[in-house]
Parts: structure tokens; sequence; C-alpha cells
């Protein structure tokens, strides 16, 4: 196993890990990142009338709240949803927590507390002394300190103007922190967190910036929050990049954010140019020739779209714009997750997810995608989607465009042969594949040669998300078994090596096919496996022929959907004698679980054909009936050679 990751990440990676121990064990990152007050943290004493003076203005500190507030209410009443309500609810202490459901958090929130389990984290340390690898899920106890619930509270001030929503956010702003004095406790070991929430402080000062509440003294306050956040990223700033993904855009745009948004700072001048010296190389070496991105995962590429537009939209309000080549690729970022979403917002999901969305900025629930791909579309490529409720962020957060071009979700096929995705559409649906022929950087799951199929409006078959990054296979749900492949002997083309590891890298192998995709690879247990998907007017057919590695293997296809009516519409048939096995709510194997959003598993089903002998075919079709002959499988009587 050693080996295999020598191969893959290469000596630099090690080395990078052995110094990154280092600098905890030795105490080194303590002495660059002092645990102190506040108070400490020095801030000229004029700086408060420069800031109200120099500060570049977001488009949602310049434009009329009026004129906001008509088109947010008109959307609040399309969809049926009240930022009021949402905002009001943050008073009775209840949180929306991973973009979904309210928790309850007191009135006076328990920050160091975990959304998942209840569970207290030590906050009188230094966050070195923590790790995230603990009995606890650190995520749940860091979700409350995101500030995901800033957005509701401007949305809610925008609405209706009233002083309660900007007094609640000063005060939620003021508990935070007192009880998170600088590098002491959970909520800053990660400089990725540490930048979300500097990004939603920002944006709500900007909201906020010209009303009474936002005082001279809460201005001083938000300025030594930037120091203390730009500091404690500028320490570690090392680790972030050597992950080669959204942590390094993260932590240099939360440097840039500090740098931009306080300037005149003592260290500020520094942060903005570091942050834009480290985040346009990183642009330039995760995002592929096709748009896709280094994190393998349509949310993580949603999330790195939203953090490119805040970039821009910062950069506009100084008066700049992002280079022509980072412009250029952000663009194609864009065009790719809008190539990939269907018509309802949704997007196929594949690989890790923990439910971010940075910017909720509009009513419409997180698997839809419109919103954060609208704003993208209309800085990047001028259009937009068909209007609609999901426009309320791209109005917040990029301003009003003069854009007349409407860009329709789910146009075709799409074939990203560096990204390793590819969708088939037709009248009724699209079969979504993913399939990798290279690795440039280390795989988000083991889901080679996954498909999923969307068919009226619905995902029959899914991606079924992810659980929790703390545990084993049966938890993160990252498994071959947890997607809709075929296994030999219950193996499929990797096995977990760490947390956020599988190895080796197993490539999936293109092969010509004029009715859609057709790929290969070798399995850990030693046996090939083809699977072709056709495209056909009426539906869609996938083939999967197993050149098993001895007579005893048992292969096994499996399919994940939300319903069993929903798989039931399949029609699936197999060469040998098979078994037929309907799974929900597996504890053990994790099979028959869906998750929702991260943290949270509902029983889902799993529909498991098995069957043994050296060459196994199974066919699987939707919107068509399917005969399996030795050489062939007749779809609606007309014979497709195998």
């Amino acid at each position: 196993m050693y080996l295999s990751a020598l191969q893959h990440l290469g000596p630099a990676w090690f080395l990078r890990r052995l110094w990154f121990k280092a600098e905890r064990s030795f105490g080194w990152l303590e002495r660059r990142c002092p645990v102190q007050t506040w108070e400490q943290i020095q801030v000229p004493g004029d700086y408060v009338t420069r800031w109200r003076r120099s500060a570049p203005y977001l488009p949602i500190a310049k434009i009329d709240r009026a004129f906001l507030a008509a088109h947010v209410e008109a959307w609040a009443i399309e969809n049926g949803h009240s930022p009021v309500a949402e905002a009001d609810l943050l008073a009775l202490g209840r949180f929306r927590i991973f973009n979904h459901d309210l928790w309850d958090a007191g009135v006076q929130p328990r920050w160091q507390t975990s959304v998942l389990n209840g569970a207290s984290v030590e906050a009188s340390v230094h966050w070195t002394k923590l790790s995230d690898a603990g009995t606890t899920d650190i995520k749940g106890v860091w979700e409350l300190s995101r500030f995901a619930w800033v957005y509701p509270l401007v949305r809610a001030w925008v609405l209706d103007g009233e002083t309660r929503h900007v007094e609640r956010f000063w005060a939620l702003l003021e508990d935070w922190m007192q009880a998170n004095p600088p590098n002491r406790g959970p909520q800053w070991m990660c400089g990725q967190e540490a930048s979300f929430r500097l990004i939603a402080v920002a944006y709500a000062l900007q909201a906020f910036r010209g009303h009474p509440a936002t005082t001279d003294a809460r201005v001083l306050l938000t300025a030594r929050l930037a120091t203390a956040t730009a500091e404690r990223i500028q320490a570690h700033l090392s680790y972030a990049l050597s992950q080669q993904n959204n942590h390094g855009i993260s932590e240099s745009l939360g440097l840039f954010t500090a740098g931009a948004l306080w300037p005149q700072l003592e260290g500020s001048a520094g942060w903005r140019d570091q942050g834009l010296e480290t985040l346009f190389p990183q642009v330039d070496a995760l995002v592929d020739a096709d748009g896709g991105f280094s994190q393998h995962s349509t949310n993580y590429h949603r999330l790195f779209l939203q953090l490119m537009t805040w970039a821009e939209v910062v950069l506009i309000a100084e008066g700049e714009r992002l280079p022509p080549h980072t412009r250029d690729q952000v663009s194609q970022a864009t065009e790719f997750l809008q190539n990939l979403m269907e018509a309802d917002g949704t997007v196929p999901r594949y690989g890790a997810d923990d439910s971010a969305d940075l910017f909720p900025l509009s009513g419409v629930p997180a698997h839809d995608f419109r919103p954060a791909v609208g704003a993208a579309q209309a800085l990047f490529l001028g259009s937009r989607p068909v209007a609609g409720p999901w426009d309320e962020a791209s109005l917040l957060l990029v301003g009003p465009m003069p854009i007349t071009t409407r860009a329709e979700a789910g146009g075709g096929e799409v074939d990203c042969l560096a990204a390793g995705v590819g969708v088939l559409r037709n009248y009724r649906g699209a079969a979504f594949m993913r399939m990798p022929s290279a690795w440039r950087y280390r795989p988000s799951q083991a889901d080679q040669m996954h498909v999923s199929l969307y068919w009226d409006g619905a995902w029959l078959t899914e991606d079924v998300g992810t659980f929790s990054y703390r545990g084993g296979p049966a938890e993160d749900f990252g498994s071959a078994v947890h997607h809709n492949v075929v296994t030999t002997a219950g193996r499929g083309p990797m096995r977990k090596a760490g947390r956020f590891l599988w190895l080796p890298w197993v490539p999936c192998i293109r092969q010509s096919e004029p009715s859609g995709f057709c790929a290969s690879l070798r399995d850990l247990a030693g046996a090939t496996w083809t699977r072709r998907v056709l495209r056909l007017p009426q539906g869609f057919v996938v083939v999967d022929q197993v050149q098993a590695s001895a007579a005893t293997g048992r292969c096994e296809l499996r399919w994940h959907g939300r319903t069993r009516a929903g798989l039931e519409r399949l029609a699936v048939v197999c060469s040998e004698p098979s078994e037929e096995n309907w799974i929900s709510a597996d504890g053990q194997t994790g099979e028959g679980f869906f998750a929702s959003r991260y943290g949270r598993r509902e029983p889902s089903w799993t529909r498991r054909l098995s069957a043994a002998g050296r060459t196994v075919t199974f066919v699987t079709a939707l919107g068509c009936t399917i005969d399996l002959r030795p050489d062939a499988v007749l779809v609606d009587g007309l014979p497709y050679p195998l």
C-alpha cells in the first residue's frame, strides 16, 4: 500500500506530510499562531474612518434596498419560502445545517458542540493540540461556524428593512468572537473554514455598511477578525496548497478577502497580493482541458465556481478583473457544470459531498445548482438560466447585469475525456457515466464506470452521496459497492487507504461506441469488466460483460435508488443463473441508504443481482424491452451485437 501511494503521490507528497507533522509536534505552528485576546490585535485608531472612506463597495452595498426588495419578495412568493421567517428562527436558536435541516443550537449558540451528535470539543487549548480525526466528526463542530446563517439575515433585511436582522447578525458575531479568541479551540483548526467565515462576515458588513447598527466599534471587531484570520491562513498556507483542491483556493481567497475588503490594515497589501499570487496558478493547474475540477465531485465543483465568483466580484469592486487566462478557465468550468445540469437544476452526483453551498442566497433547495451556476454564467459567460427564484443569488451577489442570452440546461451529449464524465440524453431523460481514463489528482471515491439514470424528471439511479468522512466504507459511501457498478468477489477497482485516499488509481480504458459510451477496467479481484451505455430514441441500455479471474468468481451488479418503484422501472437480465436481492437500510454494509446531506442517511434501496461464472453478462434497460441472446441483445426486437 505504501509503495502504491508513493507511486501515485510521489516522494514530495510524503516529505511535505512529514514536515507538516513536525511543525505540529515541535510547536512551530503554535509559535507562528499564538493564542491571544481580540484586544491584543492592534488596529490603528483612525482605521474605521479610513475604512468607511476607502474600502471597496460590493454590489450588495451599492444597490438601493427598495429595488432589491421587490425582486426578493416576488421570488419568495413564487418559491413559497420566506427569508424573514428563516431569519426569525435564528432568534430562537434554530440554525439551518448543511443547507438542509434546522438544528436547535440555543439562543446563545453552542459553538463547540457538534450538530451531528451533540458532542463537544475542547475549546480552551491551541488548535494544534486538537485532531480532526478523533471520535467526533469535526465537521459537525465546524458547521455553525461556517456562518451560513449570515445569508438569510441579509436576505430578510433586504426584504423588509427591519433592524432586528442587522442586530441579530452583530449579536451572533460578537458572541462567536467572545467564545473563540484567536487560535484557541476547534474553530481555528482549518484555514478553509476560517476563510468561509470571513467571506460571510465581509458580505454582511457590506450589506449593512450604512446601517446605524454597524457602529465604529463593530467595524473594528471585523478588522480584528480579518487580521486574525489572515494571519492564521498565512501560517499554514503551504498545507492548503498541497491539497491541490478547494482548500488552497479557499485559503488564497481568504487572504485576498482580508486584504481587499479591509484595506489599510498593517498587513492588508501583503495578504491581498499573496492571495492572488497563489490563487491564479492553482486555477491554471486544477482546472483541466474540459473545465473539470481536480476534486472529481459535482458539489465541490459548485464550490469552486462560487469561490471564483466571489473573487471576480471583489476584483470588480476594486476596478480590476481576473487575468484573461484564469477567466477563460473559470468560464470553461462554468460551462462544464452547466452542461451536466438538468432543466430542474439538479446534476448527476458524483464524488465526495459535504453539502457545501457557500452562498445560500435563494430559497431553492441545496440540490438545485441554478443559483451558483447562474451567478457564474452572468459573470463569466454573459448568459443566464431560464428566469426563476434562483436568480436571487446572482442579483444579491453579482448585482444587476445587462444579459439577454438564455442558456438552457441539459443541452445534449457531454463527453469530457479529461474530466472523465459523459452524459447521453434523449427526449425523456439522461444517462451519466463516470469513466476517468487518467488520474491527475487523487480520486475522491471508487466510482469508476458508475452510471446514474435520469428519467421523466427524476433520478431513478444515482450516487448515494456522503454520510461521513470519519467512518469506514459503510459510512462514507465511497466504495464500489455504494455505486451503480459491477464488482467481483465483493471487490472494486480500488481500496480505501486513508480518509481521503483510494489506491491504486485504476483508469478506465475508453473504447469506441457509436451509440454511446464504452469503457473497461481491471478490478482488484483480477477480473476484466467492460461497460457499454447505449442511447436509443426510446431509452437507454447498459451492457456489462465480466471476464472473471476464476471459475468460482461471483459477479454482482448493483443499482442504487431512493425508491424501490424507481428501480423497478429497470429491466435487468443476466447470461447466467442469477439471484436478485432487494436491500434497504443495511447498517453493516451501508447498502440501502441515501445521504440527502452530510451526516444524515435515510433508508433507500439497492437492487443487487449476483451470478457465478467465468464470463458473465448483465443487461439493464430503461424505456425499452430486452431479450438476451448468446451473441446479441434484442432491444424492442432489434439486435445489438455483444
